[in-house]
């Protein structure tokens, strides 16, 4: 195996444009130091959701709608008198299809089978599990989908809050590879703010998936934790050499 040999340059002062041989010319890598800051933080999740569903069978697709429609507005009446702080509601599901088996390569329909769900959320995080419960003492079979995260508008704060402590350490990385040097770190010529793939707001979550079928008949309500999700932010800095 040949040896590998590691070269580091440092640009000062100008620059000089290559000509090519088509006429174009080289555009010029930045002189100075460039160099990377970075801020890592915990931020706490100040959100949660779960969603219940409701599914009833019965012989004609009015009687199974009606009836899962009633049963499912039970839940969210209950659930709305947990009060629970910043909450919001969604409809996930609502469909009604022929329930049928097959036996013996015979398909066999028993009737109709309509399902409806709603998203429940809250910044109550602790709390999510008297919605489970409340689900659970109306029957429910379907409760799925629990998620703990950290809402957009708290991502956001803490990401501006980070970039401060990005830039200064981007300078101080800076500082000291000047000082390595043996040269004189002068004036910030360049910064940017680095977007992390997919978007500049990514929202951490945390995916439980709970499939509680055996849950309705619990008496009491579960106990739902949270964590603290990393956040990294960094910033590109160049600095001008004297």
């Amino acid at each position: 195996m040949k040896p590998t040999t590691v070269l580091i340059l440092f640009a000062i002062g100008s620059t000089t444009l290559a000509p090519l041989a088509n006429g174009d010319t080289l555009h010029p890598t930045p002189s100075g130091i460039t160099v990377t800051g970075e801020c890592l933080k915990k931020v706490s999740q100040d959100r949660g959701a779960v969603t219940v569903g409701t599914s009833i069978v019965a012989q004609k697709a009015s009687a199974a709608a009606e009836r899962a429609i009633e049963a499912h507005e039970h839940i969210k009446v209950d659930v709305a008198k947990l009060k629970l702080k910043d909450s919001t509601q969604q409809t996930a599901n609502y469909s009604v299809s022929e329930e049928c088996t097959y036996n013996g390569g015979k398909r066999l329909c028993t009737g109709y089978r309509a399902n409806i769900s709603t998203r429940f959320e809250t910044s109550d995080i602790p709390r999510l599990g008297d919605v489970i419960a409340v689900a659970a003492q109306h029957g429910s079979e379907d409760i799925s989908q629990l998620q703990t995260f950290v809402s957009r508008e708290k991502l956001k704060e803490s990401r501006e809050a980070c970039l401060e402590t990005a830039t200064q350490n981007a300078a101080a990385k800076a500082l000291k590879l000047a000082t390595g040097a043996g040269v004189k770190l002068g004036k910030l010529l360049s910064l940017s703010e680095n977007t992390a793939p997919g978007g500049a707001f990514p929202i951490y979550q945390r995916n439980n998936n709970m499939e509680m079928k055996s849950m309705s008949l619990a008496a009491s309500a579960p106990s739902i934790d949270s964590q603290a999700e990393d956040l990294q932010v960094s910033v590109s800095a160049n600095y001008n050499i004297e």
